[in-house]
């Protein structure tokens, strides 16, 4: 198994349901540590499959029988734990100008508190920015519609490839360079002092009373 086409022709092979690690490792060739299922909505499903050294494989299932028809009807990201965690819930990730230059995208979780929503526009959202700003480059893809990016909620962090599905242009990318691009990222992340940062504003933030957060 080399690129992510031949990854998402293995997921066909295997239940949807209740994968057996046995299964997963004779089409995978990777032992998993565990399987998980989550059922965001009416409409889709997701397994997420952890393996060792942190690489995590989620892949999320659209229950659309006109997708079904088209072969379309999945989608997978490939991902790194990494110890980056946030109250607040975020998502940064490279993106690109129709003339080609790279530039930073983020979206935060929504807040019902419509003061914390203040805060977090006004004073977390330009941080946050202003940290990835100096390593945004290196979160390039491979082609022209990929790219990397971080994900961060209370309980995890994950440095993640860009959504891939059958259709995907990026089907001939290989694991291996996925995977070896994660691990450099993750490299980069330490090196430029980001986790020390994103700590920091982690600390500011947590100064605001907890009420706040409920």
């Amino acid at each position: 198994m080399e690129t992510l086409g031949d990854l998402i022709r293995g997921l066909r092979e295997i239940s949807r349901s209740e994968p057996a690690m046995d299964d997963v490792e004779r089409i995978f060739g990777w032992r998993p540590e565990s399987i998980r299922f989550l059922a965001p909505s009416e409409d889709e499903s997701i397994m997420v499959i952890v393996f060792e050294k942190g690489i995590v494989l989620e892949v999320r299932y659209f229950l659309n029988d006109s997708l079904r028809a088209l072969g379309d009807d999945m989608e997978m990201r490939l991902m790194l734990q990494v110890d980056i965690t946030s109250r607040v819930g975020y998502n940064v990730f490279y993106s690109k100008y129709i003339h080609g230059q790279g530039y930073i995208r983020v979206s935060l979780r929504d807040v019902e508190n419509r003061m914390v929503q203040k805060i977090l526009e006004d004073y977390y959202l330009p941080r946050l920015r202003s940290i990835y700003k100096p390593v945004i480059m290196e979160f390039r893809g491979f082609s022209d519609r990929d790219f990397f990016g971080v994900e961060a909620e209370r309980e995890h962090g994950y440095i993640y490839y860009s959504p891939v599905r059958p259709k995907s242009g990026e089907n001939d990318v290989k694991i291996l360079d996925v995977v070896a691009r994660l691990y450099h990222l993750e490299s980069v992340l330490k090196n430029k002092d980001v986790h020390h940062q994103l700590a920091e504003l982690e600390l500011q933030m947590s100064l605001l009373p907890s009420v706040m957060w409920m």
